[in-house]
């Protein structure tokens, strides 16, 4: 501190500590606002990640579905014997546990 310039009193420096205080309090407040909005964000950006993904994932099950629908009615006599052959296997396979 240079000669000429007198030390702070206790006021003073009360009065800049309860400055920082008040500073302190408000960065801490902006950086919890900041944190909840990015994890807001971020929740947000999941679920919408999630709902894609289970719509795709819909999607593909009901095409898979037509697909089976047609294969069965462009050959009903093949579809029908495939599900009598797994139904004997399955009723097999039950029966001897």
């Amino acid at each position: 501190m240079p000669k000429d310039q007198a030390a702070p009193s206790s006021d003073e420096i009360i009065a800049q500590m309860d400055v920082l205080r008040s500073d302190i309090a408000e960065l801490s407040k902006s950086v919890s606002h900041l944190a909840k909005d990015r994890a807001g964000k971020a929740r947000d950006a999941a679920r919408e990640t999630a709902r894609d993904q289970a719509q795709t994932v819909a999607d593909g099950a009901a095409q898979m579905s037509r697909q089976a629908e047609d294969a069965v009615r462009a050959q009903p006599l093949a579809a029908t014997a495939i599900a009598a052959g797994l139904g004997f296997a399955l009723g097999y396979l039950s029966n001897r546990r």
